[in-house]
């Protein structure tokens, strides 16, 4: 009888222990888990901010703004601005168009222009972003972004074939070549900004080695600097 009743009081302990290590490994999964996770104001969970490519790319936004013509605002929080911006600021990969005037700088030719373009393609729509793994923000802290319309269309890739935004090569990117070619057509099409540009509305980037194709493919009825 007294080996019973110690086995059974041996037994009885082990399940304590047992039960007091559950209870401490269920405290430590749900601290564990709290701190994984965040609520709100109106208390929805949000997880842990994703890196930027798994948060916006082939993902779908609504364009909230056109700040100019390759740089627009879609209507999420950017997670990692410093500033604690509630938009995301995209700089469109691949192009450059004309600045318009802002923080005390004139307006460069065709700059509005390029900016009216790109309102009626993009103010209030419903964007889907593609970015590059690995290369996703830019100097200034914009995400870098190919913005496809509803309609499937690329926007770098018209802003560049209508003549209202220049082919960037000074980055390299996966469409580099296409946009290349495409500045050339639209170039000696004489299309949107190349009708009447001037070498002295080029940007400092351009000019430094585009100058000798900008004068092969040059309108006939651009005027002389």
């Amino acid at each position: 009888m007294g080996n019973n009743n110690f086995h059974s009081l041996i037994t009885q302990y082990r399940r304590k222990n047992l039960r007091k290590r559950l209870v401490w490994v269920f405290v430590a999964v749900a601290i564990i888990s709290l701190r994984l996770v965040s609520c709100d104001k109106n208390g929805s969970v949000k997880s842990l901010p994703l890196s930027d490519y798994e948060r916006y790319n082939e993902r779908v936004f609504t364009c909230i703004k056109v700040v100019d013509g390759d740089t627009i605002d879609i209507d999420v929080p950017d997670l990692k601005s410093k500033r604690g911006h509630r938009f995301t600021r995209i700089r469109m990969w691949g192009i450059d168009t004309p600045e318009i005037a802002h923080h005390g700088r004139k307006a460069m030719y065709f700059g509005y222009e390029a900016a009216e373009f790109a309102r009626r393609l993009l103010a209030g729509k419903k964007v889907r972003l593609k970015l590059i793994k690995g290369k996703t923000r830019g100097y200034y802290g914009r995400l870098l972004a190919y913005v496809f319309l509803p309609d499937g269309s690329m926007y770098n890739r018209l802003a560049i074939e209508k003549g209202y935004a220049y082919a960037d090569y000074r980055f390299k990117h996966p469409y580099m070549k296409e946009f290349l070619k495409l500045e050339a057509e639209a170039r000696k099409s004489c299309l949107g900004l190349w009708k009447k540009v001037t070498p002295n509305d080029l940007p400092h980037w351009y000019r430094k080695s585009k100058l000798k194709s900008f004068w092969k493919h040059r309108c006939n009825n651009a005027q002389n600097p």
